[in-house]
């Protein structure tokens, strides 16, 4: 029961070229260097990144701009690199700007990294929104990722991250 109740947080597409690859913000540096690596297997010619801020020692410190930074370091150029235009503070607000900035470069598929527990949530709140505009949303989680099946409910934040999930999809749904 405890693997079926993680398993059902995981899904990921088929993937297949797209117009971009998008990095949602939040967990750690795994995101990025799982869109990195679709980048280098030439999955898509654009990452975007949507913009949150960190407050350090009281200042405001835009999120993107270290993940923007790595992916210049590891072969990335400036160009290919989008960032959207408004702060997000949420999957929901993700999904927006996305559209957004997909509509507006005139860019019909994504591929969206996020990790394995927060795929099945991502994937229907970017499918809902970008839909309607014809835009093919494709979902990969992060290989490799701590999360898994098999092992969540040995850690505590498997049961943090798997509890807090569910919340927040059945928030979503209702």
């Amino acid at each position: 029961v405890l693997r079926a109740l993680g398993a059902y947080l995981i899904v990921a597409s088929d993937l297949e070229k797209a117009d971009a690859i998008v990095i949602l913000s939040g967990g750690d540096e795994s995101r990025m260097q799982e869109a990195l690596r679709l980048y280098k297997e030439r999955y898509a010619n654009l990452v975007i990144l949507t913009e949150t801020e960190d407050i350090i020692d009281g200042l405001s410190y835009p999120h993107s701009y270290d993940l923007r930074i790595q992916l210049m370091n590891n072969g990335v150029p400036s160009g290919n690199i989008l960032l959207t235009d408004h702060v997000v503070n949420s999957t929901r607000d993700e999904a927006q700007a996305v559209k957004l900035l997909l509509t507006s470069r005139n860019l019909h598929s994504c591929i969206v990294v996020t990790d394995p527990y927060h795929t099945k949530r991502a994937y229907e709140i970017f499918n809902d929104a970008l839909k309607s505009n014809g835009i093919k949303v494709m979902i990969h989680p992060v290989h490799g990722h701590w999360y898994n099946s098999r092992t969540w409910f040995l850690k505590l934040d498997g049961w943090h991250f798997t509890i807090l999930e569910y919340i927040k999809l059945i928030d979503y749904r209702f």
